[in-house]
């Protein structure tokens, strides 16, 4: 039986050797490095493809919270620390390579400029939850912020109406 972990005792940067968590991030940035530099004819469209997987793959963590609250399962709470330390890195990694992404298309776009705000104050809050930061208020209002859907939907919103629409 495995002990029982709450997320509040996560390590962010994971556990085991520091050599092997620096082979697996150094894998990472590599494959997506080549995925940006082979995905697609320019370096603006292949930020963009790799932010999008990016994205998608940091937040598959909250369908599967939805799916083990719904079906009430047990003893999965180290799988999920491992997800949220997942989506933790990848959104802030899907961040970067969105500021990238902006900075190489030559934005000159409100709503796109607006979704990457949003962007970023999402990843500041997460991580500003993750360390706990501490006055009692401010921890409050950042997790309300950062928790909102409503939040969320505005900030796909601007995406897409800055790529499709405008």
């Amino acid at each position: 039986m495995e002990p029982k972990t709450s997320s509040y005792s996560i390590e962010i940067f994971g556990r085991g050797p520091l050599t092997h968590r620096l082979y697996l991030v150094g894998t990472l940035v590599l494959l997506s490095v080549l995925y940006a530099f082979f995905s697609d004819y320019n370096l603006a469209t292949g930020t963009g493809n790799l932010c999008m997987v990016l994205f998608l793959a940091a937040n598959i963590y909250f369908p599967a919270k939805r799916i083990r609250l719904h079906y009430n399962m047990k003893n999965v709470q180290p799988t999920f620390n491992r997800l949220l330390v997942y989506h933790i890195w990848l959104n802030t990694t899907s961040f970067a390579v969105a500021c990238i992404h902006c900075y190489v298309t030559l934005w000159s776009n409100n709503w796109l400029l607006f979704a990457l705000f949003l962007m970023g104050w999402l990843t500041v809050a997460g991580f500003l939850m993750f360390i706990k930061y501490p006055p009692s208020k401010v921890k409050k209002g950042v997790y309300i912020l950062h928790t909102q859907q409503f939040l969320f939907f505005i900030m796909i919103f601007a995406m897409l109406k800055g790529h499709y629409v405008f």
